[in-house]
């Protein structure tokens, strides 16, 4: 079984608007793998999964998605998700931080608030 299938729910578990997520998820669209990620994260309308989370966020992350590497870095740093890695957590922080153009503390400021940046 191909690994991503293993991230992604039956349709008949979801409302239309998140099986049209999930699909542009699946094809490699990373502001649908953001939104996915933040589903699972907070179980809106589906169980919350963070293990489903940190992997749709993982592979926004790798696409260059701002928010999606904070959040990686965060589910590193307290092992939401992921079992927790320092190592890799600083890896993904420094990666975000020389993308930002807004201040690191600013960022963390707004995801720990809920936000969206702008």
């Amino acid at each position: 079984m191909n690994q991503i299938h293993q991230h992604l729910l039956a349709e008949s578990e979801l409302n239309l608007e998140t099986i049209d997520l999930q699909q542009k998820a699946y094809t490699g669209d990373a502001d649908a793998q953001y939104a996915l990620a933040n589903i699972f994260q907070k179980g809106i309308h589906v169980q919350k999964n963070t293990s489903h989370a940190f992997y749709w966020y993982q592979r926004a992350a790798q696409q260059g998605n701002l928010l999606a590497q904070y959040n990686v870095f965060f589910s590193y740093l307290y092992g939401d998700g992921i079992k927790a890695d320092a190592k890799q957590a600083n890896k993904w922080f420094a990666k975000a931080s020389l993308k930002s153009s807004c201040s690191a503390e600013s960022i963390v400021a707004k995801l720990l608030n809920g936000t969206t940046l702008h």
